[in-house]
């Protein structure tokens, strides 16, 4: 029997957990547009939530989980997510990956924003996504194909069904993969914006080819901006964890006032939405905002990661203090999939930040995006082993693509992005968002592949169109709900509960 062949698009977490479940049985590609190295997951600092203590239940971890989502959560998506991770996670452990322990071998459980109890799973203090990758990079060694260097521009979609996925590498070169299943996991779109604690390589590009081979896309509003990037003039911000709050720093100003008193019961471990604003309204006055880390045990010990980067910044943290500002950190609305991966294409799938099970609602719980990517890699691996392949010819690779039109500056897209559709949204901001977005040709058709275009001028038009859905979106809904925050409609209305904003592309024109 031929053996299946499975095209993953990306390279963080959940692709590799994928791979790791189905190399035995199928022949896996996995391909990425820069190196391995660039992905969200290995710059997670936070850890993997996971109800495996004595002490906690998986429906405490449910309920944090929804709460954190104001409710706009799918409730069977939070309970497999809760439920099963706690088995993932476990046999995670069991697979000998090394997680922080102390002294007496019993794991060092820390606790996040709006998590009840101590459950979140760290490894290497604050490198947690780098010693996952690690492990799982070492694991598939020899055992899968990497190809590094290409872009997703088209899912290769015949008779309604995919059926492949088209490139184009660095020389402006097109490849066409034909593959039984075609999973994307390229991470969400967070690197749209100004100031970001993603990697720069995390545009939605998956997001992108999906919908524009006429799968559904949601929630694509809800982006979530965590509270406290390190505080630089430099173009990408290093993050520092919600962890070193919940080891006991307080956000204060330059006179010391701690900003979150009388704000939120939990305080300096509200949900991030809500600390993010109060530090965003602060800046706006014109002050500075500071994690004070005085009541930080063996801060150095304990994250050493942010350690260095204060140190490579020139930030004395052995003052005490550490300067910060909000940042564009994750994104809950993506390509809709059931709770497999399947989207409505029939062989295309998405997991991870790419995906939309809604399982986050209107805004991510902290550390529960680690756990994500492994309980839904690992379902979809459990139902791909069950699917048969497919019969197709081979598809031949075309001939170079040439440069010939204009496009804007990714930097101007991302401060525009900032600015009109960020943490403080208004209908003004988002009307010229979408005006000057209009200014340029949006590609809404499943054959990018076909036009001349280069490298560079694929990939903005997968910027353009994300930032495009998500105006859209984030005008569409005029409430406040989670991290999507209107300041013309500061509170949640009824009239929105429950309900989600989709796209879809049709023959007919784009579905809402």
């Amino acid at each position: 029997m031929r053996r299946q062949q499975i095209v993953i698009v990306g390279s963080g977490l959940s692709a590799y957990v994928l791979a790791s479940k189905l190399w035995q049985s199928a022949d896996i590609i996995i391909i990425t547009k820069y190196s391995t190295e660039h992905s969200n997951s290995i710059r997670a600092q936070g850890g993997i939530a996971a109800a495996i203590s004595a002490k906690d239940q998986w429906q405490l971890h449910g309920e944090d989980t929804l709460k954190a989502g104001v409710f706009h959560n799918h409730q069977v998506a939070v309970e497999t997510l809760v439920k099963e991770g706690q088995q993932v996670v476990k046999s995670l452990l069991q697979q000998g990956f090394q997680a922080d322990r102390n002294q007496q071998g019993e794991l060092e459980l820390g606790r996040e924003g709006a998590h009840s109890q101590r459950r979140i799973i760290h490894a290497g203090g604050d490198q947690t996504g780098k010693y996952l990758i690690n492990f799982y990079q070492e694991l598939l060694q020899g055992k899968i194909t990497i190809i590094e260097g290409q872009l997703a521009v088209d899912c290769v979609v015949d008779d309604g069904e995919c059926k492949g996925i088209i490139t184009i590498d660095q020389q402006n070169q097109i490849h066409t993969y034909t593959a039984d299943h075609t999973v994307l996991a390229t991470g969400g779109f967070g690197a749209l914006y100004d100031t970001t604690s993603n990697d720069l390589s995390t545009t939605g590009d998956g997001i992108a080819i999906a919908y524009r081979a006429g799968a559904i896309v949601s929630d694509m509003e809800f982006v979530q901006f965590h509270p406290t990037m390190l505080a630089t003039q430099a173009q990408h911000n290093d993050l520092i964890s919600e962890a070193v709050r919940g080891e006991g720093a307080i956000l204060v100003d330059q006179d010391k006032r701690e900003i979150m008193k009388g704000i939120h019961p939990l305080e300096n471990l509200a949900p991030r939405d809500i600390v993010s604003r109060v530090i965003m309204t602060e800046i706006t006055k014109g002050n500075k905002v500071f994690l004070d880390i005085n009541n930080v045990k063996k801060f150095p010990i304990k994250f050493p990661f942010i350690n260095s980067v204060c140190e490579k910044n020139n930030i004395d943290w052995q003052q005490g203090v550490i300067p910060v500002k909000p940042g564009a950190h994750f994104t809950m609305g993506g390509v809709e999939t059931d709770l497999l991966g399947r989207t409505n294409i029939p062989r295309l799938y998405a997991i991870g930040e790419t995906a939309c099970t809604h399982v986050h609602g209107a805004n991510r719980l902290a550390s529960n995006s680690l756990l994500e990517g492994m309980v839904f890699a690992t379902r979809l691996a459990d139902y791909l082993q069950t699917q048969s392949g497919l019969f197709f010819n081979k598809i031949s690779d075309s001939q170079s693509v040439q440069i010939t039109s204009q496009h804007p500056d990714i930097n101007q897209l991302r401060k525009r992005m900032t600015n009109h559709a960020g943490i403080n949204r208004n209908e003004t901001g988002l009307k010229k968002m979408l005006e000057w977005l209009d200014k340029f040709t949006i590609i809404q058709e499943n054959n990018l592949s076909s036009y001349t275009l280069s490298r560079e001028q694929v990939q903005i038009q997968h910027h353009l169109l994300i930032a495009q859905l998500v105006t859209e979106a984030a005008r569409k809904r005029t409430e406040s709900r989670g991290a999507h925050y209107r300041v013309d409609f500061p509170y949640e209305r009824e009239q929105w509960k429950n309900k989600n904003i989709t796209f879809q592309l049709t023959k007919q024109g784009v579905s809402v």
